[in-house]
């Protein structure tokens, strides 16, 4: 008898088509000084008691991520970030057939400095102030010294109804004229306690190094809880059939927020001087900018820069490091028309592509008419975009941080 894998492929029935549904998430890496990283217990998982998660949350339209960590912060935690730097971007689909949903989260991570070490939250070696009077003694002098808002909360016992914690301490923030009520459970884990608690796949893998690589794509599926953060039920809804406007009636925008993913790849030892390969929008006379472009359905930011660099010149990408995030928000009509509220954000990666190799165009059709090595000293008179710009700016600093 033939097996299943012989069968024809028509013999069995076709998987129902998902709709995509892409999202941005940022979450900060706090660190308190010691090794310790900031983690929240959030409802949600597989377990009654939920799971560990980082301060951030879903990027709204328009918001730069950065800012989304900063205020995730403040609210969820009482704490205020003094530097929010990229540190690593990753992604992931569940599969929801039941809401007819396939949705694909871009997870951008930042590191987190503090303006200082925050003595109210427990962390490695550091027990935090569980006693009423521990309390109060920690409030009375944190009252007589110069901080920060928001620098560092008051501590109280985790509700016993949470179950065993790691150490773990509920932190209620007082209200004040420029920061929320925060409350949450939380901690600073070390390294080796990481290994022990419910994370989602997505930590797993950034803050243990577990789980799938960037280049295996296997959707998780079925189970909504496994969507961290919880997915805005809006979305699971089919978008509504546009209507034609009436006559004389303004042209409403739609929203599209479009992460994308560029490279700077530099040849500092060129014989003429350092040069940038840059690509040429297709019926542009010139305008040219960082070769790259968007995230498709389901694609790492790195696969999407291989698959891209090759389109557009040719060449084979050699991943780099991500060095930089912006964000770019504007009103505008798309090449086919439409009229858009575009929320671009971009992730700015370092990298290499041989030198000894001309770029050319591979694409048939695409956006990109040319590629090729324009010299740095030329940007702004060959007519480099903004973009090209700053990227250039974001490698030097990277450049001379690593140096």
């Amino acid at each position: 008898m033939p097996s299943a894998e012989s069968q024809p492929s028509q013999s069995r029935p076709s998987a129902p088509k998902l709709r995509p549904v892409q999202r941005t998430a940022a979450y900060g890496v706090v660190s308190d000084g010691s090794g310790g990283v900031l983690l929240l217990r959030v409802p949600g998982g597989n377990g009654p008691q939920g799971r560990w998660s980082l301060p951030g949350g879903v990027v709204r339209h328009g918001e730069h991520p950065r800012d989304r960590v900063r205020a995730g912060l403040l609210e969820q935690t009482g704490l205020r970030a003094a530097s929010i730097t990229p540190r690593d971007a990753g992604a992931d689909v569940v599969e929801l057939p039941e809401q007819g949903v396939s949705v694909h989260t871009l997870r951008l991570l930042f590191d987190v400095t503090l303006p200082g070490r925050p003595a109210g939250i427990g962390g490695p070696g550091r027990p935090a102030a569980l006693s009423e009077e521990e309390v109060l003694a920690h409030q009375l002098e944190l009252d007589r010294i110069d901080r920060l808002p928001g620098e560092d909360p008051v501590v109280t016992p985790a509700p016993e109804s949470l179950g065993e914690l790691p150490a773990a301490v509920a932190v209620v923030v007082p209200p004040g004229p420029d920061r929320p009520v925060a409350q949450f459970v939380g901690r600073f884990m070390a390294e080796g306690e990481l290994a022990g608690l419910p994370l989602s796949g997505f930590l797993r893998s950034m803050l243990l190094g577990e789980g799938e690589g960037e280049d295996e794509e296997q959707p998780l599926s079925g189970d909504v809880t496994l969507l961290d953060p919880p997915i805005d039920p809006a979305l699971l809804l089919p978008p509504p059939e546009p209507a034609e406007p009436a006559v004389g009636d303004p042209e409403v925008p739609v929203f599209v927020q479009r992460p994308a993913a560029y490279a700077v790849l530099v040849d500092e030892d060129a014989p003429g001087g350092p040069r940038m390969l840059l690509s040429k929008f297709t019926g542009s006379a010139s305008t040219w900018t960082l070769p790259g472009g968007g995230i498709d359905h389901g694609e790492h930011p790195r696969l999407a820069l291989h698959r891209e660099i090759y389109e557009e010149a040719g060449l084979t990408y050699q991943a780099g490091p991500l060095i930089d995030i912006s964000s770019r928000h504007f009103v505008g009509r798309a090449p086919h028309g439409r009229l858009e509220d575009f929320h671009a954000v971009r992730l700015i990666y370092a990298g290499s592509v041989p030198v000894d190799q001309e770029p050319q165009v591979i694409e048939v059709d695409g956006s990109t008419d040319e590629a090729a090595w324009i010299p740095v000293a030329d940007l702004t008179r060959m007519g480099a975009v903004p973009t090209a710009h700053e990227a250039l700016a974001a490698w030097r600093a990277y450049r001379d941080g690593a140096g």
